[in-house]
């Protein structure tokens, strides 16, 4: 899978193109949101995860085989995408959220989920509007669920997101206690960088390449494209 711009953060021997594949139909499976919220969202819900998915992940040690990187994709609109990428590393493994601009621009990275942690990408009203992009309810409620980790806004401690959040649990067939997972991910229970707040589209957060102030700033006219496709 070729992925403009992204080869050029890696060591020659490392053939992005043919390591990346589409990752999707891992989404299908409930042991994958199980693994997938427990290591990269709430590591304190190790027993509450499994529990209202009905799986344990155990059955998904392919996601993070380093013989493919898989990679989910998404629509932002006019041709450009927001992907996900399971970098299989064997020493430096991660997570990468990236904004694909149309045309064939390189990629732009907005999180990194690893050892070296870089957000958060999106505000919750971002987050919010990608999903609510996608073309069907199952799609929408896979996407939100998917970027979670990526976001950091403490904007998103309200009703109203925790509903949207169980709603999409639900939706991918979670049962049990959903709410109290929802309400977690919105607070500043979650991994990484917890939530900050945002202004003028830019997270307080050291670590965001979104913040120009930051220690992995993005160039300012990256930041601005990012900007105008993630625009709610």
């Amino acid at each position: 899978m070729l992925i403009p711009g992204y080869q050029d953060r890696f060591s020659e021997d490392v053939n992005v193109a043919a390591l990346t594949v589409d990752g999707w139909h891992h989404a299908e499976r409930p042991g994958f949101w199980a693994l997938y919220w427990r290591e990269f969202l709430l590591p304190d819900e190790d027993d509450l995860l499994p529990e209202i998915w009905g799986a344990s992940g155990d059955d998904l040690d392919e996601l993070f085989d380093s013989a493919s990187w898989p990679v989910l994709r998404m629509g932002l609109g006019g041709g450009a995408e927001l992907a996900v990428v399971f970098r299989n590393l064997r020493e430096e493994g991660g997570v990468d959220f990236l904004v694909l601009p149309n045309g064939g621009r390189d990629a732009i990275e907005i999180a990194g989920l690893d050892g070296h942690q870089r957000g958060p990408g999106l505000s919750w009203a971002e987050l919010a509007a990608v999903a609510g992009r996608q073309r069907n309810p199952a799609r929408r409620a896979q996407t939100l669920l998917l970027l979670a980790p990526a976001f950091g806004d403490e904007a998103a401690d309200t009703p109203d997101a925790v509903a949207l959040l169980v709603k999409a649990m639900r939706t991918l067939g979670a049962i049990g206690d959903t709410e109290r997972v929802a309400t977690a991910a919105v607070s500043d229970e979650v991994h990484f960088w917890g939530h900050v707040p945002w202004v003028a589209g830019v997270p307080g957060s050291e670590y965001a390449p979104r913040n120009p102030d930051s220690l992995f700033a993005l160039p300012e006219a990256s930041r601005r494209l990012v900007t105008e496709l993630l625009m709610p």
